[in-house]
């Protein structure tokens, strides 16, 4: 996408290429590295402001990178204090498809988490677009989507999925990689930047999860 973005919302809004995570009161945003490594601008849209974003840090080791924006976040993310080893109901979803839901508020979790050596993989229908979307499980930030693995009749490989095209057909459910919490923290503390973690969920066994995936993302554009 060339030039600046509109700062309106609606039909004419611009389309977002990924997703982000509001990481505290400053407007830092996580978001996956490979969504914003090759672009000349990057800007972030929550609502009906778009705003231009800076690149505070990018993980070598990982497909994690942190924005500077002049976002003032109604709520942030909180990871976990000690690493979660069960597999759980998890929701996880790109900015711009939770923006739309209309089931929204009745929706608890759309994916299965399971937790492997430190990693994390998610059973989970998440599309393009969805690169940097929170892993929620009890309101926490388990994990980061980063990508799509290919299963069964589908012939091997990823798909990152940062909005790659729409005339790719990944529907159904898949496998999908996500960076694990413990990972983030690790990345976030060696770049000084500040977060929140709990083992107190942050929502009810059976509150819908959707509407804080909502609330703490930020669409991410690639300009």
């Amino acid at each position: 996408m060339a030039g600046k973005p509109r700062h309106q919302a609606g039909p004419s809004a611009p389309d977002v290429h990924a997703t982000g995570i509001f990481l505290n009161a400053a407007g830092d945003v996580l978001t996956a590295r490979h969504a914003v490594r090759d672009c000349s601008a990057v800007y972030v849209v929550k609502d009906a402001r778009v705003v231009a974003a800076r690149i505070r840090a990018i993980s070598q080791d990982h497909d994690l990178a942190v924005l500077g924006t002049a976002l003032k976040p109604y709520l942030s993310a909180t990871f976990p204090a000690t690493a979660q080893a069960q597999s759980q109901g998890v929701f996880a979803e790109s900015y711009a498809v939770v923006q739309r839901m209309s089931n929204r508020a009745s929706v608890v979790f759309n994916g299965l988490s399971e937790p492997d050596k430190g990693e994390l993989s998610l059973l989970s229908p998440v599309q393009p677009g969805a690169s940097g979307s929170p892993v929620l499980g009890g309101g926490l930030v388990l994990g980061v989507v980063v990508e799509r693995v290919a299963t069964g009749q589908i012939s091997p490989g990823s798909t990152t999925l940062s909005q790659l095209g729409r005339s790719m057909d990944l529907q159904g459910v898949s496998r999908v990689k996500a960076v694990s919490t413990e990972h983030v923290k690790d990345f976030l503390r060696s770049n000084a930047i500040a977060f929140t973690e709990s083992d107190e969920p942050q929502l009810g066994r059976m509150q819908a999860q959707a509407p804080r995936a909502a609330t703490l993302s930020v669409g991410v554009i690639c300009g």
